[in-house]
């Protein structure tokens, strides 16, 4: 015998509700997921809300199962496959619409929410900010709102239901916050997954070409963040080194293949030596953007003999390393293979560069010297540092020196070191990141995109490897203010007071507000980098060895030790407690009446009404009749009566007092 499982329909506040906490959950999939996608959910959301309306509008198993091949196809469509970030997401989504649609029994609302769970968690692969986790809480009471109503019907309101979701959620997050620091982390980013060829790669570039650097000028991306131990660099020092380029091919550079062991030789450091923990951001490079020259590094990270700093694996989440920098340094001599990979050129320079250097070497051919004479020719030509160079096609730099003269940092730090190389002096060009942004609501330095760079090295004797950037010649703004247009602006106007500048203009008085919210978000967002996100395997074993734990044991120790210490708080919270008793003050002067009265022996009897007592009392004190009649009348107007006033009290107190026998 078969049994059919009887339908269930929720009442119309509960199926509102319902719809309302799905589309709230998959509602930051719109930034992430395909248009169709979003459209297709969308779809079905709305056939499932319009249906609630028109039983009729349900779809049958024929068209449910065209639905659900529909949406299969379309996630294949877009992405090619059913796995990965995008793809998997896509159809948890597609899922999450249909089985919106077969709603009919009770356990089909159950897998509803719990589905809806499952998409809540996706997101986590997209982003990992601390308005998504905020925003994440949120939808994680909306739905079980929706489960406490799922199973009290109609004995709760939406209000009592929203108001007990949020209660459940702020009694879970202690014990959460307590199981994320103490629950064994795993190695490798949390919220990803492996082989995803849709992870992007941000920042720059393994190959300098035009074009490579300007394209992130106007990015306001985080880079890396940076909290200094003690004061930081000046401007014009703060260079973090990044990808070294010796070869050209006459259009672009590109880096050398690798080789085997570096044979190291470590600089003389001088002057300010600087310590600080920067915060990566991923950018599926192994390059650790170190302030230039890095001397003291964590021992899992290794240095190049370009003096780049490379961590063991590719950077996917965010990672913290400790490092001392010393601007001032001096580098050893150079090795023949070095010279020869310095002078490198793909073919004969162009008779105007001949031309060029020839004139700079016949007045001195000290290596100095025409560095110097190479820089003053970039500031004293008509050479315009911009954001948009015309193109260019053929000989980039004898057009760039001698015709457009119109480019950006990679334009400058290429053709000076094509120069350099014409003249016989060994340089490379260095990308990395100039500048920076200091923060003084949180107190660190942050780094962005458009802070992207690239400079010049050449090795001069006595000194080694030097810093050489050419842009500094034509653009000195450029290493003094940094390319955040937010920052210039702030810059700009830091020599008018305050309030003058609010009052004087409300267009630069909303921007001064702007720029202040965007400093105290952003030292939120680090501080949710700092202690969340970048809390790893490594980061836990220290704290843990900070608390004296050195094994499971004493793990579990302290583990056991949090849960009861949350539970006796949340027992303590949660006891039954009793208010105190408010006395009636009508009750209380009337008690005292009865008190007056009992010293004179006669006593209320249990069950006897007032009136019944005053009648008593007035027939065995006879001169005191009128009294005992006018305060139990009074009495009884304000604990029975509807037109006592606020002054009957009063007269109560004062009745009772005044009453002798």
């Amino acid at each position: 015998m078969k049994i059919s499982t009887p339908s269930f329909r929720p009442n119309r506040t509960q199926q509102n509700l319902l719809l309302f906490s799905v589309f709230f959950v998959a509602a930051p999939h719109l930034l992430n997921l395909g248009l169709g996608i979003v459209l297709y959910f969308s779809l079905m959301a709305a056939w499932r809300c319009a249906s609630q309306y028109r039983p009729s509008l349900q779809p049958g198993r024929l068209l449910l199962f065209l639905l659900t091949v529909g949406g299969a196809a379309l996630v294949y469509v877009d992405y090619h496959r059913f796995y990965g970030r995008e793809a998997g997401s896509s159809l948890f989504l597609v899922g999450l619409g249909l089985k919106l649609l077969e709603m009919r029994t009770r356990r089909d609302v159950y897998l509803v929410v719990y589905l809806a769970f499952f998409v809540a968690l996706t997101q986590y692969l997209f982003s990992q900010s601390v308005v998504l986790a905020i925003y994440t809480l949120a939808a994680v009471g909306l739905l079980i709102s929706v489960l406490i109503g799922l199973n009290a019907g109609s004995v709760l309101s939406l209000k009592a239901q929203l108001k007990m979701a949020a209660l459940l959620v702020a009694q879970a997050s202690p014990i959460m916050v307590v199981l994320f620091i103490f629950f064994p982390r795993i190695a490798g980013p949390l919220w990803a997954l492996p082989d995803d060829p849709n992870v992007a790669k941000t920042g720059l570039s393994d190959i300098i070409e035009p074009g490579s650097v300007s394209r992130l000028a106007l990015s306001r991306e985080p880079a890396f963040r940076v909290d200094f131990d003690g004061p930081i660099p000046p401007p014009e020092d703060r260079y973090w080194r990044g990808p070294v380029f010796w070869h050209t091919d006459g259009k672009r550079w590109t880096l050398l293949p690798k080789q085997g062991r570096n044979d190291i030789r470590p600089p003389q450091f001088v002057g300010t030596a600087y310590r600080y923990t920067i915060t990566l951001e991923p950018h599926q490079n192994r390059w650790v953007f170190a302030l230039d020259l890095p001397a003291t590094f964590p021992p899992n990270l290794s240095l190049t003999r370009d003096y780049l700093l490379l961590a063991p694996q590719t950077i996917g989440e965010r990672r913290q390393f400790t490092i001392t920098s010393y601007p001032n340094y001096r580098t050893g001599e150079l090795s023949p293979a070095e010279r020869k990979l310095g002078l490198q050129l793909p073919d004969k320079p162009s008779k105007r560069i001949v031309r060029l250097v020839e004139r700079w070497r016949r007045s001195s051919s000290a290596p100095h010297d025409i560095v110097n004479k190479a820089l003053l020719h970039f500031r004293e030509e008509p050479f315009v540092y911009t954001l948009n160079p015309p193109p260019i096609s053929d000989k980039p730099v004898d057009t760039f020196l001698f015709e457009t003269r119109r480019g950006f940092c990679e334009h400058y730090a290429t053709a000076f070191v094509y120069l350099m190389r014409a003249a016989g002096i060994p340089a490379r060009v260095v990308t990395g990141y100039q500048g920076g942004q200091w923060n003084p609501v949180g107190h660190f330095l942050e780094v962005r995109q458009a802070d992207a760079h690239a400079w010049a090295e050449a090795w001069l004797p006595g000194k080694g490897w030097t810093r050489i950037d050419p842009t500094a010649a034509v653009a000195p703004y450029r290493i003094e203010q940094g390319m955040d247009l937010d920052r210039q602006w702030a810059d700009s106007q830091g020599g008018l007071d305050a309030v003058e500048r609010a009052m004087s203009d409300p267009a630069l008085r909303f921007q001064d507000w702007y720029l202040r919210v965007r400093l105290v978000w952003s030292s939120i967002d680090h501080a949710w980098n700092q202690w969340v996100l970048s809390y790893n395997p490594e980061y836990q074993k220290r704290f843990w060895e900070a608390l004296g734990i050195v094994d499971w044991r004493g793990l579990i120790t302290w583990l056991a030790a949090l849960l009861v210490f949350l539970a006796a708080l949340l027992g303590l919270w949660l006891r039954p407690r009793q208010k105190p008793a408010t006395i009636d003050p009508a009750l209380k002067a009337y008690s005292r009446f009865l008190g007056k009265l009992a010293k004179r022996g006669v006593i209320k009897r249990p069950g006897e009404g007032p009136r019944d007592f005053a009648l008593r009392a007035a027939s065995e004190h006879s001169e005191a009749e009128e009294a005992i009649a006018a305060i139990t009348a009074l009495f009884l107007k304000i604990r029975y009566g509807r037109q006592a006033e606020s002054s009957d009290i009063d007269r109560l107190r004062r009745r009772v007092k005044a009453f002798r026998i």
